[in-house]
Formats: C-alpha cells, structure tokens, sequence
C-alpha cells in the first residue's frame, strides 16, 4: 500500500461524519504547537541537565530537585495531578539488598572457597544458605520447539542448579537473543527458579587476574521493586555464582565426569546427560542490609471534552532520571543526560503546558518516570498501579532522547547513527497497528513533513522491544510508540551535555509529537494494536 494511501485510509477511519470535513490538524491545534518554541525547549533543557542536578539519578535530591521544576509548571499550567493523596508524585517502593562479601563463601568436600578468589556472584536475588543438593543441567536452556529439556525427571526444588558459562548454547541450535528476550527459549535463570531451585551455578575454566577481581566487586546489591512487577527488565530472579576452575575441580572430584573433561565437552557442546551429584555443598551469600527507598514518577493529565472518551487515554512518557556513572571521564565527574533524557523530558512539559488549551475529546495522561536506567522501576510501577484503567490507555507515546543531529558543524555531523536534521526514529506502530501508522503519517503529513526513519520499526530490532522503556506497557497490549534521535558518542558518559543538543530539532520533534499526540486522543475511533503481537513479546504478554 502507498504511504499516500495509508494517509487516506487515515483520514476516513479515525475522523468522525461530520467529521470527514475535520482537518487532522486543525488550525487551533497547529498554532497550540506552533507556541512550542526552541528557545522554551532550550531553556528547560539546560536546568534539567545542569551540573547542580547532577544527573537526576533515581532517587536523589537532583531527581527531587528536577521533579520539583515540573510538577510546579504543571500546577500552574492548570493540570490535573495523578499522583499520591491529589499530588503529582507517584511514589513506589524499591529494596536495596546488600551481600555480606566478606561473609559469603563456598564448602565442597569439606574444604572452604573464599569469595572473590574462588567463585563470584553473577546475579543476587536472596541470600543462599546451608548444604545443598547439587544437579548438573548442562546448558541449562529449555527450547520447547526443539524438545530440548535439561531439567525434564529432574527434580531441583531446594537444591543447587549447575550449568556451563552463560554463553553455552545447545548443540546445533541457535537461540535467537534481542536484548533481554530469548525468542522461543527459556533460560536456566527463569527455569531454575520456576522449579523453585535455591540458586545457580555456573561453571568456568578461569580464575584469578583483573578480570575476576572486577567481577567480585560486581552483583553485590539487588535493587529491585517490592512488590515486584514482571517484565523483561525485572531483575534475574535466582542468586547465582560463578566458579574458578579451581573449585570446578573440586565440585565434581569424584563424580561421573571430571572439572576438565566437562569443561571440555561444554566449549564442544558435547554436554554430558544432566544429573544429580552425589555430594552436596554448601553456598554460604548473607545479606549485610535491606533498606527500603521510595522514588516517584510525576503524573498529570489533562481531561478530555467527551463525555465518553474522557474515559479513554493517550498517555506520554518520558524518563526524568539519568544514567549516572562513578567513573571520572577526561576530567568530568558529572553524568548531566541531557540527551538521555532531559531532552525527551523539556519535550514532554511542552505538550502538557500546550495540550490544556487545546484539549482533545480522549483524556491525555502525562508521565515523567523514574528509574529507568536502573531497571524501568517508573514505568513498571505505573502499570502494575496505574492511576487510570490500564485497558482503558488507547497508546504509550514514549519521548527519549530526542535533541540529538546530524546538523552540519555539529559533534554528531558524521555519525551514522544520529538523526538527519529533519529527521526522527519512529518506531512501534508499523509493526502493531495498520489504522495507528496511516494515521501518524497522515499528521505528518499535514503539519511539518519530518522524514520518519523507521529502520527500526521491526519486530526483530531491540529499539522495538525491549530496550525501551515502553516495554511494560507493551507487555500489556497497549500500543506503544517511541520518538527518538539515536545513539552518539556521548551516550551514558559525563559528555551528554546540553551544548552539543539541536534545540531546533527538538522543536520540529515536539511540535510533531504534540499533533500527533492530539490527534490519536480525538479521534473518534480508538487508536490500538490491530496485529498480531509479536513473537519477541509474548514471553512477558499478559
């Protein structure tokens, strides 16, 4: 079908009698985004990214400080609040657990292995302790299509689950990996812990050296939100360990098969049967600390004209904290994101202090989510609470990074990665909604005629699914669409400052958005999903 044609299917189908005379973008709603300037968007870009909010991490009195900004502009824009007891904070709890390192250790046959010398934690869910059990399941991965089953007959309830290094592959099948998601395949994380075992671990052929000691500083807390909400980005639900070749020796001393021939036959993927060992051995990872934080997305809406499809929702998000680092880079202590993503942020204030003068027949829901670099904690939260119906949200417009250009003479002149000037990534509706896409392009093609980069917007891409923090939404069969610029050299590093940003791209970006985003909430057939959800998906579709 030509893009010419999907215009003019938009039109009659989400434009109402007398509504085939109805502009897609009507004059009102054009000079509303019109008032959406490069100077405001500058303006807001540069506190949110300033060096005295440090970054916005989730949480932090820079986040606080940055919420603060918004939730006043909403106020006084006459917004309503969603969040807590009529305020527009939403707050959620998240545990930060702590490993006891210098408690934690490992005893096979009798001998004690220290941590961080002879085995190291890959991921930490709970502490693990006392002897245990111990079952070998070779790869570890359950590929239902293939027939493929470690765990089959093998019962693991409270005991050690042993598997090759995270990277061992079922011989002669390729388990296809987009991000977080295993397409049709399940891994010995998820299984082990669905068979209710007690932990994992892991089998390697090295030890000692940078390498290792690195290792040992890592995985040692768990952040994660209680109650927890399930997504592809929700944290490894099993403790797992790693072990040095030395106690791979010593682990299977004695049994079936020897460390170095089972190494051997893992690197040739010439896995042995699975079986239980005839020893058990004790895990020993206590918790140091459990403290309990309460960070908050910012929420408000604007309530639609309808008297029916008020009822409905178009909700916009954009994450307000940063991905702020510990290491110093060329002297810069300080990770600002202003990229990522003051600039999606600025955008969204924009819309909500616009969308009030023009509001739609849909209500239109305004999310700043928190956490996203640290596990999507906002966006999880959101739809595990939401403050509306969630089936009642039509579409997730999601706004993140979007300053970014390759605008002659600027730092990302000659990076292929980055947007043209009057270019933007649009992904989400080409591969779940026919009606959605025309009717996007149709607004586009109305107002400011960007060019809609959609290499993407394919199921098969992580910018699709996962790695967006859309993805909760998704999971829950809510269109979700994604506006953003694309990856640069300064991404996640003390260099995403607001002086190498495009403040005119993010007014053509914004102002594209702000017409698109109305439109979506007035027109009067509902906007959603109307293909198949995608096979990348449906492990975490509910």
């Amino acid at each position: 079908m030509s893009r010419n044609a999907c215009i003019a299917i938009a039109i009659v189908l989400l434009t109402s009698a007398p509504r085939a005379q109805r502009a897609v973008v009507p004059d009102h709603v054009r000079a509303a985004a019109d008032r959406i300037t490069a100077d405001g968007l500058k303006r807001d870009l540069d506190y949110l990214s300033s060096d005295e909010l440090l970054g916005r991490q989730s949480p932090s009195p820079g986040f606080d400080r940055a919420a603060d900004y918004i939730a006043k502009r909403l106020a006084t824009a006459g917004l309503k609040p969603l969040g807590d007891n009529g305020t527009f904070l939403q707050h959620y709890t998240m545990r930060e657990s702590r490993v006891d390192a210098d408690g934690a250790w490992l005893e096979i046959g009798g001998v004690r292995f220290a941590f961080g010398k002879d085995f190291v934690l890959r991921s930490f869910a709970q502490p693990v302790s006392g002897p245990r059990p111990v079952v070998y399941v070779g790869h570890g991965w359950t590929v239902a299509d293939s027939g493929i089953d470690p765990f089959k007959g093998l019962d693991v309830k409270g005991k050690l689950v042993v598997a090759h290094a995270q990277r061992a592959m079922p011989k002669g099948v390729d388990v296809r990996q987009i991000g977080r998601i295993s397409v049709g395949a399940t891994t010995v994380f998820a299984e082990a812990e669905k068979r209710g075992a007690a932990g994992v671990i892991f089998l390697s052929a090295g030890s000692g050296g940078p390498a290792w000691e690195q290792m040992a500083s890592q995985n040692l807390v768990r952040r994660e939100l209680d109650p927890n909400v399930p997504s592809a980005y929700a944290s490894i639900p099993i403790t797992s360990a790693l072990l040095s070749r030395t106690a791979v020796d010593a682990l299977f001393a004695s049994e079936r098969v020897s460390g170095g021939d089972l190494l051997a036959a893992g690197d040739a993927r010439d896995y042995p049967a699975p079986f239980q060992l005839t020893k058990s051995i004790t895990l020993n990872v206590p918790l140091a600390e459990n403290t309990e934080h309460h960070p908050y997305n910012i929420v408000a809406m604007v309530e639609g004209t309808d008297p029916v499809l008020k009822n409905e929702y178009v909700a916009i998000a954009s994450h307000l904290d940063g991905a702020v680092g510990t290491r110093t880079v060329d002297g810069d202590p300080i990770y600002n994101a202003a990229d990522d993503n003051a600039s999606g942020s600025a955008g969204n204030l924009a819309m909500a202090e616009r969308m009030v003068t023009v509001r739609p027949r849909r209500s239109v829901v305004f999310i700043w989510d928190s956490g996203e670099e640290r596990g999507l904690w906002g966006t999880r939260y959101f739809v595990g609470a939401p403050p509306v119906p969630l089936k009642n949200i039509v579409t997730l417009f999601n706004v993140d990074m979007i300053g970014a250009s390759r605008v002659p003479g600027s730092a990302d002149e000659t990076v292929a990665t980055v947007a043209a000037p009057n270019e933007v990534f649009v992904v989400g509706p080409r591969v779940l909604s026919a009606k959605a896409d025309a009717l996007l392009e149709a607004v586009n093609a109305a107002y400011l005629q960007m060019t809609f980069n959609r290499d993407d917007d394919t199921s098969d891409k992580e910018f699709f699914y996962p790695r967006t923090d859309a993805s909760p939404f998704l999971e829950r069969g809510i269109l979700t669409i994604d506006f953003y610029t694309g990856i640069h050299p300064r991404y996640h590093l003390p260099s995403d400052e607001a002086r190498f940003l495009d403040p005119k791209k993010m007014e053509a970006i914004t102002r594209t958005l702000f017409a698109s985003i109305w439109a979506f909430a007035d027109a009067q057939e509902r906007p959603g999903i109307d293909k198949p959800i995608p096979v990348t998906v449906l492990p975490y579709y509910k």
